[in-house]
């Protein structure tokens, strides 16, 4: 059964920097961190505030989707001036690859099974705790029916949680929040020969672009289009305020 497609999902996203871009094109993936560290990425390529959560959590070995279409963590980001985008991945190339749903924020939870702690309890609609996890997680087709069945209504943020990376279709849509984001994008994904679509989207709140960042994420992207063996120099937005 395809329990997304079966509850109406027709896209699933991943937000990322807008210079990761370069990146993610030139894999046409989103990897999972055993696949960033063996394509030699240091720990300051990731987000400093989830980094190390995911692994200690269970999750490092997946690729990190969700369903939510407005998360809080985008809307920060853009509020602050940090230039981001969304992958727009339609569900079928989601469903072609194993997948797990989490409905609590993985990095963020604190509803956690470890130590003395017993966690939120397993359900049909909260998942079950599987072997290295602290937190539930749906991963038979009757647990995602249920889990979807309950939660998309509410607009519970769900992850999707892809087992290992996610090779990206060439039909995707890559989702930018301004003019000048939307200028860089599409210049990367020609010079790169990425055929996926570009579209201006309304940000999920005021998105006030930084003229600082904005010359960092150019800078960056210089150097990341010039070498394709370059693997970034620590520019991450969660140690900037």
């Amino acid at each position: 059964m395809k329990a997304l497609s079966a509850s109406g999902v027709e896209f699933v996203q991943h937000y990322a920097p807008l210079h990761y871009l370069p990146f993610i094109a030139r894999s046409r993936s989103i990897l999972s961190k055993p696949s960033l560290d063996a394509a030699g990425f240091k720990s300051t390529h990731l987000r400093s505030m989830s980094r190390g959560q995911d692994v200690a959590r269970g999750f490092g070995s997946y690729a990190h989707m969700t369903l939510d279409r407005q998360p809080r963590i985008l809307k920060a980001k853009l509020g602050a001036g940090f230039p981001h985008i969304a992958l727009s991945v339609p569900v079928a190339a989601i469903e072609a690859s194993p997948f797990s749903l989490c409905r609590f924020n993985v990095a963020m939870t604190r509803y956690l099974k470890r130590g003395k702690k017993r966690g939120v309890p397993e359900s049909k609609t909260n998942g079950r705790y599987y072997l290295g996890h602290q937190i539930p997680i749906a991963r038979t087709d009757a647990d995602k029916m249920s889990m979807l069945a309950k939660h998309l209504p509410l607009g519970t943020m769900i992850e999707v949680l892809i087992h290992g990376d996610l090779k990206l279709p060439d039909d995707m849509t890559v989702l930018c929040y301004s003019d000048d984001d939307l200028g860089i994008a599409r210049t990367v994904l020609t010079e790169l020969r990425t055929p996926w679509r570009t579209e201006l989207a309304a940000p999920p709140g005021e998105y006030p672009r930084s003229a600082i960042h904005g010359k960092s994420v150019d800078d960056f992207i210089a150097q990341a289009m010039q070498d394709p063996e370059w693997r970034g120099n620590g520019l991450e937005f969660d140690r900037l305020r």
